[in-house]
C-alpha cells in the first residue's frame, strides 16, 4: 500500500509535536523539522521499540522519549549513550499538497495523483474515519442507489430511481460510472441557492483510480432537456486509505464552480455553508457502515442490482494491485 502516495494526515494537525498514523497496519511517526518541512519515520525506536510519535522534536531530529535516541528525516539515528553506534530506522518520502500530508516508501516511483482544479474554487479538505475494510468503504461511496434514502442533497428521487440511467466504462486501472436521473427533493432554501427546480436531472459522474485508491466525483444539475444548468458544480476527490483490516481513513478534497457574479462566483462567502454540507453528506455515508451485519469483503451470495457492477470492477483492481495475483481473481458482476 505504501508503494503508492497515500494521504495520511491533515496538514494543519502536524505542528510542533510528532503525530502517529497507521497505514495498512504500518505505524508511522510524522514530524516537522526546524524549517517546517514534514518528515516520516517508522513509529518504533529500533532500540526498545517505544513509539517515536510520543517523543519530542529537537531541531531537525525526532527524539525518543525513552532513552533520548534521535533520528533525522532520513532515519539516521544517534544514541547519546553510544555515539559510535549505528542506529537507523525506516524513513518515507513525504509531500504536502491540498492541505494533506502524503507519504510513500523510499524505493517506489509512482506518479503523484493528479488533482485538477480546472477553474474550480477550493472549498475544504476533510478527514473521516470509516468503520469498515477498504473494499466496503469504497463500495459505500461508489454506488448511487443508496443516495435516494441516505443523502439529503446529492442523489435521486426514490420513487423514480428506476428512471436513472447508469453507464460503466473501465480500463485496467480505472472505473468510470456515469449516472443521470430525476433529482431528489432537497431543502427549499438550498435548492434555491443552487438553482435547482423540481424535476431537474441530477448528474453524478465519477472515476475511481487505484494508485492510490481514490474517486473523483463531478456533481451538477440540469433541466430535463439539458438547456439549463444549476448555479453550482461540485468536484470531490475522495481518497480511501486503509488503517487496518477494520478501519479506513477517508480524506476528501472538495472544489466548486459558481455561475454567480463576483470574485470566485461568491464562493468565498459561501465556503462555510458548502463545507458543512459536504461534511454532513460524508457523515451520512459513514453512518451506514456502523450498521453492517457482515463486514466480509466478498460479493458471492449478495443479491446485486443494476447499479452494483462497480463492486466487482473495483474489487478486481484492488485485489490485483494490492492483494497479489491470486487475490485478483474476483468474479465481475
Amino acid at each position: 500500500m505504501l508503494d503508492h502516495w497515500q494521504p495520511v494526515l491533515l496538514s494543519r494537525r502536524l505542528r510542533d509535536k510528532p503525530v502517529g498514523v497507521t497505514v495498512a497496519g504500518e505505524q508511522v511517526a510524522l514530524f516537522r523539522t526546524s524549517d517546517g518541512a514534514a518528515a516520516a519515520v517508522a513509529d518504533a525506536c529500533p532500540h526498545r521499540h517505544l513509539k517515536l510519535s510520543v517523543g519530542t522534536v529537537v531541531g531537525d531530529r525526532l527524539q525518543c522519549k525513552y532513552h533520548g535516541w534521535t533520528f533525522d528525516a532520513c532515519g539516521n539515528g544517534e544514541s547519546p549513550a553510544a555515539p559510535k553506534m549505528t542506529a537507523c530506522t525506516t524513513s518515507y518520502d513525504v509531500r504536502e499538497a491540498h492541505g494533506l500530508v502524503w507519504l510513500k516508501s523510499r524505493t517506489s516511483t509512482p506518479a503523484f495523483p493528479a488533482i485538477n482544479e480546472d477553474g474550480f474554487f477550493p472549498i475544504c479538505t476533510l478527514e473521516h474515519a470509516v468503520p469498515a475494510p477498504l473494499e466496503l468503504a469504497v463500495d459505500n461511496f461508489n454506488e448511487i442507489e443508496h443516495s435516494a434514502t441516505v443523502h439529503d442533497t446529492f442523489g435521486y428521487d426514490l420513487d423514480r430511481l428506476h428512471e436513472v440511467q447508469v453507464r460503466f466504462e473501465s480500463t485496467e486501472d480505472s472505473v468510470r460510472v456515469i449516472n443521470a436521473g430525476p433529482t431528489k427533493r432537497i431543502n427549499r432554501v438550498f435548492a434555491w441557492f443552487l438553482g435547482i427546480r423540481k424535476g431537474d436531472t441530477f448528474h453524478d459522474d465519477w472515476t475511481t483510480r487505484f494508485s492510490p485508491v481514490h474517486s473523483v466525483f463531478d456533481h451538477w444539475w440540469t433541466s430535463p432537456d439539458g438547456t439549463r444548468e444549476s448555479m453550482l458544480r461540485w468536484r470531490l476527490y475522495v481518497f480511501f486509505v486503509p488503517q487496518d483490516d477494520k478501519t479506513t481513513r477517508v480524506f476528501s478534497v472538495t472544489f466548486a464552480k459558481s455561475r454567480y457574479p463576483g470574485p470566485a462566483g461568491g464562493l468565498r462567502l459561501a465556503r462555510w455553508l458548502l463545507r458543512r454540507e459536504i461534511d454532513r453528506e460524508i457523515r451520512s455515508d459513514v453512518s451506514m457502515l456502523y450498521h453492517m451485519a457482515d463486514y466480509g469483503t466478498g460479493i458471492d451470495g449478495l443479491k446485486l442490482s443494476r447499479f452494483d457492477k462497480v463492486l466487482g470492477l473495483t474489487r478486481e483492481r484492488i485485489a490485483r494491485i494490492y492483494r497479489g495475483p491470486s487475490a485478483g481473481r474476483v468474479a465481475l458482476v
